[in-house]
This record gives structure tokens, sequence and C-alpha cells, in this order.
């Protein structure tokens, strides 16, 4: 009778967790809770791009590489994610992966995986200015789709909050000439950031209307409402002196709030030191386009985990 009872139990605790893995929005699901394995929680949000109103791209799933070879782990969507990354700005992140269950261990690389075309397009994605929609290309994205070879950990037993940054100022390009059927072409690349969101904070802060007149290119168009088209925060890592010639880690918009002042805010950045400038963009009359940093040597600020660092200007 023991045995009996025994086995009736086993069988109801193996149907239960198969209905478990059938609620996942996954195709695959693998075994959780023994010490080899930990939760696994992936996010995206996104920094502004210039003239977009929406920036559409839908994944197809994740894919995971542990440190020193071995085959991948894969997580196939029963169906598209479809998300607007424009939406997911000022600390918004949209999910990709909720309580997915992953070995314990160290990863090399992580990828977004997209149903890209062999030109590159991808599908139902786009980016929309000024009402038109316009594909979305990634130059050999049938092969890689977007892969960030940024190592992290997964620790045994723990559940780890990842969040992708895309950065899209930096992500998307419209190369000069370059055209398919008479259609400007865009192309995305994986100028992406993967953080660890319990290694971040945030930076923000307001901007004087003062600062702001003191180069007229940082109002130049701006219609009074919104972000200013021409200014935006950039933020170098470590200490530095702004330059056009490095590469921010983001762009922050500055935008009017609605208390009447000009604010910005940028959040999942990593702890440590960077610098930062207001930076006012002109096109002159040869089609070249000048930077103007406020001030020109940069303000420092340290960001620790899990707080708001105060920087302004």
């Amino acid at each position: 009778m023991r045995h009996l009872m025994r086995t009736i139990f086993h069988w109801r605790h193996l149907r239960l967790a198969a209905l478990a893995c059938l609620a996942l929005p996954l195709a695959g699901c693998g075994g959780g809770g023994s010490s080899s394995s930990a939760t696994m929680n992936l996010g995206v949000t996104d920094g502004p791009v210039d003239s977009a109103s929406a920036v559409v791209i839908s994944f197809t799933g994740v894919e995971l590489q542990p440190s020193g070879g071995g085959k991948a782990i894969t997580f196939n969507f029963n169906s598209p994610q479809t998300i607007d990354l424009l939406n997911e700005e000022n600390g918004n992140e949209a999910s990709l992966l909720s309580g997915a269950t992953v070995p314990a261990g160290n990863y090399a690389w992580i990828r977004l995986m997209l149903n890209v075309a062999s030109d590159g397009t991808v599908a139902n994605s786009y980016i929309e200015i000024n009402g038109a929609q316009y594909p979305l290309m990634i130059p050999s994205g049938a092969e890689t789709g977007l892969k960030l070879v940024q190592g992290f950990t997964m620790t045994a037993n723990q559940v780890a909050n990842f969040t992708v940054d895309f950065m899209l100022q930096q992500s998307i390009t419209a190369p000069p000439g370059q055209t398919s059927g008479g259609t400007q072409d865009y192309i995305l690349r994986p100028a992406l950031r993967l953080i660890n969101n319990v290694q971040a904070g945030t930076i923000s802060g307001t901007v004087a209307l003062s600062t702001l007149q003191s180069n007229s290119a940082c109002l130049n168009g701006y219609s009074g409402s919104g972000p200013l088209p021409n200014a935006h925060v950039y933020i170098f890592s470590g200490t530095t002196t702004p330059s056009s010639t490095l590469t921010p880690v983001v762009e922050p918009q500055i935008t009017l709030a609605a208390s009447g002042s000009y604010s910005y805010d940028q959040a999942f950045m990593l702890a440590g030191s960077y610098t930062l400038a207001l930076a006012c963009t002109s096109t002159t009359t040869t089609g070249s386009t000048s930077i103007a940093f406020l001030p020109s040597a940069g303000l420092s600020a340290t960001v620790t985990a899990n707080q708001t660092t105060t920087v302004n200007f």
C-alpha cells in the first residue's frame, strides 16, 4: 500500500511539473530547483533615436553560450515577441525571458534571435520617421542575429535580472545613397549593452535654460514641447575630456518637464565613474556636423548600484 501511494505521488508530481513547463512562454523547458541551476530574467530597454517615432523589432528567441564551449542554450519563443523599443525609455523595459531556468556557471555571450531574411531585412521590424515606415536591415543578421559578446555569470539557486540596452542613437544608421528599391536603407548594428541590474544605478538631473541659451544650436528647431532635437547629455565612461572622437556610453535626451524645468534621466548605468557633458549639434552650410560640449571639461559623476546620482548643468 505504501509503495502504491509513493507511486501515485510520484506521478502527480511529474504531471504538475509538466503543466508548469507548458505555462512558460517558451518552446522549451529545462529542469529547475537543483543546485546546478539558476533563474534568469531578461528585458530590453533603449535610448532615444533622433527623428524616429517608432523602432519596432520582432524577436524570435534568446541564445546563451556557456564559457569554454559546449552546446548553446536556446529559448525559442512560441510566437515572435514584437516590441516598439521607443516605448521602453526612461527606465522602462520589456521582458524577453521571465523565470527561465538555466545551468549555473559562466557565459561567454548572449544572442537575441531575429527572423532575418537573406537580404538582411528583419521580418515585422521597422523604423518609423515622419509617419513613414522603413524596413530595418542587419548585415549578416541571418547568421549572427544581435549578439553581445559580453561575459556574465549565473549563480546557482539565485535569480539574476539582466537588461539589454539598445542605445538606438548609436545602433541605427541611414547610409547616404544606400537604398533598396528606391527606399532609404536603415541599418541596425549591434551597439548593445548587457546590464546586470543589481550592479546598476541611475544618473539624472536638470539643465538650466541659461545653459541652453549659451549655445544657439541647443534650442534651434525646438517647438517648446517634447525632447530637444539638437541637445543631448553625453555620458562617457571614466574620467576624461569630452570629445566627438569618443563614443559615449549613452546619450539621454533633454526634455521640458511638466514642472517647467529641462531635465534628463538615464537608468541602467553600471556602477562606476563617468564624465558628463551637454552636447549641442549644428549642421554647417557644407553639410558637416559640429558638436559643442558644455562645459568643455565635462562634469564628473560616480554611480552607485541601486541609487540615483544627480548631475545638474
